[in-house]
């Protein structure tokens, strides 16, 4: 992976001069001016884009298929629900958008539900930068400690039946609460959030609208 993009930075060098306009995020690190920008430092930029994404999304999608087999009335409305989208793009003749599949509703309680109790990213490390006091524990400043997204996502008090698949709970719920942080919260809430869900929704509209299956 390293020598790949190392490649591509030096292909880019060869062609690209600085005054160009910027096609890429590729581009843009190239035409920095600051000096401050190596190519390793440039080739760890692109791997890190790159990289949390290659197992993340393809666990989300195997765990929806495995809870919408479980569920076949989830699955129904999943299947009806993109049927629709697809029927009426093919009518006016239109290709399908980022917007179009964020704003399927039913496909991203779908999505919604499968990160909570399929915790993909079961946590996060951090580190105390003061000394903190959370429910009576205190955390010296220094300190190393875990966020485990599980307990809370998988808490009684926080979700009626925690093991159970129900996509329908979050029709009227607010997904943007601490219960629910499947990709962190706060300044480091993971950048990578909409383009995730986005691969989710594609893959499951093509899924349910494209094949058969046994289940």
């Amino acid at each position: 992976m390293v020598k790949l993009v190392g490649n591509i930075i030096q292909e880019r060098r060869n062609i690209n001069q600085p005054s160009m306009v910027p096609k890429d995020v590729l581009d843009v690190l190239l035409n920095d001016t600051s000096q401050l920008l190596t190519d390793t430092l440039i080739s760890d930029n692109m791997i890190d884009l790159m990289i949390p994404g290659e197992d993340s999304v393809p666990v989300l999608v195997t765990l929806a298929i495995k809870y919408l087999s479980d569920c076949p009335a989830a699955l129904q409305q999943l299947t009806e629900e993109n049927m629709r989208l697809k029927s009426l793009k093919a009518e006016r003749g239109e290709t399908m958008t980022w917007s179009d599949y964020l704003s399927l509703p039913f496909t991203q309680t779908v999505i919604t539900e499968t990160l909570r109790l399929g915790n993909v990213i079961i946590g996060v490390m951090r580190k105390a930068m003061k000394d903190v006091e959370i429910k009576g524990h205190r955390i010296p400043k220094g300190w190393c400690f875990f966020a485990y997204f599980r307990s809370v996502h998988l808490d009684e008090s926080q979700y009626d039946w925690p093991y159970q698949f129900n996509p329908w709970r979050w029709q009227d719920k607010n997904i943007s609460s601490c219960s629910f942080t499947p990709f962190g919260g706060g300044q480091r809430l993971c950048p990578g959030l909409d383009l995730a869900r986005l691969e989710a929704s594609i893959f499951l509209h093509h899924f349910v609208t494209q094949f058969r299956y046994p289940f």
